[in-house]
């Protein structure tokens, strides 16, 4: 599990599991309502019966992403035709920003299956005049919004209003129904949550949603093209297939077409002009455009054309890969992460290289072609699995807590100014925290509210000045930050032993 997002997210949904609370989700025991329910849920009981592992805590991003597949199968194949379908759903699985977060403990993935659910269903809400979908698409919403809060009302709203409008068809995307089930789904886990805490809509309203979008309060703002490489890049080569296989042609006479233009593109410009920016955030917005490239795919000169340019850039890509570990000195990666880097970065290139060849070669045998352009990006997760294990290495905690295993037995683990989510995930339990800010929560939540939970009854965040009284001759291992000179001193000054180590932290025991 990487820190910092993967261990926290795989922490509360396992403490979800321990606790058989699916209403309250907890880091460290404490209060974590920086995202709601849905995924934490879906993890947990993957973990209720395949028990608190990394599979579990990573299947329901996969299962998410392959409902999806199955949801863009279904609509491509009604408005375009069979083939049309399959085309959907393989693009949209061989795109890499996709699969990045179809094996990532993140709740991105479970959002697009909802998204994509609500913006399919206002499409044929719109179409068909039955209000059947209208009904489905608010669900869907409702279902989004317990994932990962409003932004799931905005961006299918944004997308199916301006078609609404052009169709002249702007009353398809309302139903008394349609709210009534939006209250019903959401309403009794606010309610609930509301009764433990009550400022929760305000934190959710303003801080987690209008402030993350508006301001940069939370510091994760970036330039007006920010998301341009990862449109590109997280949906290559496909994202090339659809840029140069496109031309103009009368849109009016293919709805769906439009409606995907429009899903494409205002769903990008808002995250552009919005303060808060993370890759994530555009995995929506991969779907459509493995929607448009099933819908260019079927007509040959376009498929041709855009064939041929994602060849062409998959090749130089390829030999860039290869040549790059002989022309670029990178001398300043870690060791372990240099060596397993360049050589992921060779046999990823000489697929690519290959593949770019054979697919610009035979254009004109368009399944030959495709395959082409999708065995290099899902071959991706095996040859890269040798890098990924080494920067696993140092952004994961487990074999540092692996270490730490013979001395935890019944024995007091306390985290001075140093906590991840993946510490408490493989240790199986919560861990003593001192911090003056809660920052190592990495929960703007926590943060916030940081006076109210430090040093509470019950609670396993303490205050700063607290360290001192941890050294009163009860068995503790103390992790400290492998930086952080004050602690580790103050640590080693009352004759604790270092037990364990890793590029980020260091562990003691006191003696008996």
């Amino acid at each position: 599990m990487f820190d910092a997002d993967e261990g926290r997210n795989a922490e509360v949904g396992r403490e979800m599991a321990a606790t058989n609370d699916y209403v309250m989700p907890r880091l460290d025991g404490l209060p974590y309502l920086d995202k709601p329910i849905i995924y934490f849920a879906v993890e947990a009981a993957c973990m209720e019966v395949i028990g608190a592992n990394e599979l579990a805590a990573r299947l329901p991003a996969l299962l998410f992403t392959l409902a999806t597949a199955a949801v863009l199968f279904a609509f491509a194949r009604r408005v375009w035709g069979e083939e049309q379908g399959w085309i959907a759903a393989i693009v949209m699985l061989s795109q890499p920003l996709t699969i990045a977060f179809s094996r990532t403990v993140i709740f991105d993935s479970a959002l697009t299956f909802f998204i994509v659910v609500a913006i399919v269903a206002f499409y044929f809400a719109i179409v068909d005049g039955n209000k059947r979908w209208t009904l489905l698409a608010w669900s869907a919403i409702a279902l989004g919004v317990l994932t990962k809060g409003p932004v799931a009302i905005l961006l299918p709203l944004i997308v199916a209003i301006p078609f609404a409008i052009v169709q002249k068809r702007f009353k398809a995307l309302w139903s008394w129904g349609g709210v009534a089930l939006f209250i019903i789904i959401i309403a009794p886990w606010v309610w609930a949550i509301s009764q433990v805490v009550p400022d929760f809509l305000h934190y959710v309203v303003v801080t987690e949603t209008a402030q993350r979008l508006a301001t940069k309060a939370l510091k994760r703002t970036g330039p007006p093209w920010y998301f341009i490489p990862y449109l590109l890049g997280g949906a290559m080569p496909w994202s090339f297939v659809a840029l140069f296989g496109a031309r103009r042609d009368d849109v009016r006479a293919r709805d769906a077409r439009l409606y995907v233009i429009l899903w494409i593109v205002i769903p990008f410009l808002f995250f552009s002009i919005s303060q808060s920016k993370r890759p994530q955030y555009i995995l929506p917005v991969m779907p459509a455009i493995a929607l448009l490239v099933a819908y260019l795919w079927s007509d040959e000169t376009r498929r041709r054309i855009g064939t041929r340019a994602a060849a062409i850039v998959f090749a130089f890509l390829g030999a860039v890969l290869i040549a790059a570990p002989f022309v670029i000195s990178a001398r300043h990666m870690k060791p372990g992460v240099l060596e397993a880097s360049e050589s992921t970065a060779v046999v990823i290139g000489i697929v690519a290289l290959v593949c770019g060849i054979v697919a610009f070669v035979l254009e004109r045998r368009p399944h030959v072609a495709f395959i082409a352009l999708v065995l290099p990006v899902i071959l991706i997760p095996i040859l890269g699995n040798p890098l990924m294990n080494a920067v696993g290495e140092r952004r994961s905690t487990r074999t540092f807590i692996d270490k730490l295993r013979p001395y935890t037995n019944g024995t007091e683990v306390v985290g001075v100014e140093a906590f991840t989510g993946s510490m408490a995930f493989y240790l199986g339990r919560p861990i003593t925290v001192i911090s003056p800010d809660a920052e190592e929560f990495t929960s703007n939540y926590l943060i916030r509210h940081y006076e109210h939970f430090a040093d509470a009854p019950g609670s396993p965040l303490r205050t700063a000045d607290r360290l001192g009284s941890m050294f009163d001759g009860t068995p503790r291992i103390f992790i400290v930050r492998n930086d952080d000179k004050k602690n580790r001193a103050a640590v080693e000054s009352h004759g604790a032993k270092l037990v364990a180590e890793n590029p980020h932290f260091v562990a003691y025991t006191m003696p008996r």
